[in-house]
């Protein structure tokens, strides 16, 4: 069975430690990772994906330490880095055939694999158009078809959505979950609705460290009874943003405005708890904006 262990993984750069002893364990599935900038995210990926070395500790797959795997590890990989490199007058085309040569894939196969990626991310129509003609959206599917030349077990995405508009956020999220049945998926994103969808197990970073982990429900349920929503007139709307973690807000018709609120209590009269999503969780678990003084 294929698995992915992080074994009290460490990454330090001078005074700063951006991943802090991690220890966790991936198996076959979608894992989604959430954190804000600077959480630890990108450094722990680019760990996995053999791009930096850990400080301390170690990331082995199956028995073997992945920097001793060489291109062992390398042919069971694919990577989406949050910039992927590629050449602006090379066309999606000759840029895929470039890297199967560059992945080793048989020459007997790779002419139908990238028109079928080629196809599967929805850029056979621009196939021959030059990469810096193309959208940003489509040099990111651009980005995804690569990341699966070599057909690879593990697969690390980092921002995969970003620059996708909601169709193609929504054709992204249904490719992510076929390719989970069959291979680990581990994707980071700031559009938590993405993971939400989609992800098996949910990681949360903070500091450089993996404060929750659990599936979707699971990391929910930390915000039971941490929800609330109210109605409230304009300058009291803006004095509980500046007070709670606030994870919507809309103006009504008639002048107010209903916000839902994070908080530990409720926070403000006739605020009614309602039932978290993930986007709430996350929020209370990273403390992101929440002063959390009720009222």
């Amino acid at each position: 069975m294929l698995e992915l262990r992080l074994d009290r993984v460490s990454k330090h750069y001078k005074q700063k430690i951006a991943v802090d002893s991690l220890e966790f364990t991936f198996r076959k599935g979608v894992y989604g990772l959430l954190g804000a900038n600077g959480a630890g995210k990108t450094t722990l990926l680019r760990m996995m994906a053999g791009v930096l070395k850990p400080t301390a500790g170690e990331i082995l797959c199956g028995q073997w330490e992945i920097g001793k795997m060489g291109g062992e590890y390398r042919a069971k990989l694919g990577y989406l880095p949050q910039e992927f490199g590629y050449y602006p007058n090379f066309t999606p085309q000759r840029y895929m055939r470039y890297l199967a040569e560059l992945k080793a894939v048989p020459p007997d196969i790779a002419e139908e694999r990238v028109e079928k990626l080629l196809e599967y991310t929805g850029l056979k129509s621009v196939a021959e158009h030059k990469i810096k003609s193309l959208s940003g959206g489509m040099i990111r599917r651009l980005g995804i078809a690569q990341s699966l030349l070599n057909h690879p077990e593990i697969l690390i995405l980092d921002e995969p959505t970003s620059g996708l508009d909601p169709r193609e956020r929504i054709r992204f999220r249904n490719m992510m979950s076929a390719l989970g049945r069959e291979r680990l998926v581990l994707l980071s994103s700031h559009i938590v609705a993405d993971i939400e969808f989609i992800a098996d197990e949910i990681l949360v970073m903070k500091g450089g460290r993996l404060i929750q982990t659990g599936n979707p429900d699971e990391i929910r349920k930390n915000a039971e009874g941490k929800v609330w929503e109210c109605l409230a007139f304009p300058e009291e709307a803006e004095k509980l943003q500046q007070r709670f973690a606030v994870s919507n807000l809309k103006n009504m018709e008639d002048g107010k405005v209903s916000l839902r609120i994070v908080s530990d209590s409720p926070p403000a009269k006739g605020a009614a708890a309602v039932s978290p999503n993930l986007e709430d969780a996350y929020l209370y678990l990273t403390g992101s904006g929440a002063l959390n003084r009720g009222v």
